[in-house]
């Protein structure tokens, strides 16, 4: 599968995951699902690559001495998948708040009252 194959096959499964976001906001969010569905393609093929080749890596500087150096897929995965956690926290953030979600919420600043409350 080519890797622009890919990129819209996880765009389609974004895109059903995110399908509740109010109408308002979808134009918004259109960037933030295409950003996410390329860096998850991405961050596949930095992953193989990894596995391949180890987060560490020989190679030959311009003098012709091997120095041992960091995988330049290594620190771009490590880079990308930061930023990628970000875009979905964003994403996640226009979701409507679902019951289950409100009643946690609710319990965390109860929780939060009791406790400030408590004598030390």
């Amino acid at each position: 599968m080519s890797k622009d194959s890919e990129i819209k096959a996880e765009l389609a499964k974004l895109k059903k995951i995110f399908k509740d976001i109010p109408e308002d906001k979808k134009d918004l969010v259109a960037g933030l699902i295409e950003n996410a569905a390329f860096m998850t393609v991405t961050l596949r093929e930095l992953q193989k690559d990894i596995a391949k080749n180890g987060p560490v890596v020989t190679l030959v500087n311009g003098n012709g001495f091997e120095v041992t150096q960091e995988n330049p897929a290594q620190k771009s995965y490590n880079s990308m998948v930061q930023k990628y956690t970000q875009v979905i926290r964003d994403l996640n953030q226009y979701l409507p708040t679902t019951r289950a979600q409100e009643v946690a919420q609710a319990g965390d600043l109860l929780k939060a009252f009791i406790e400030a409350g408590k004598p030390e």
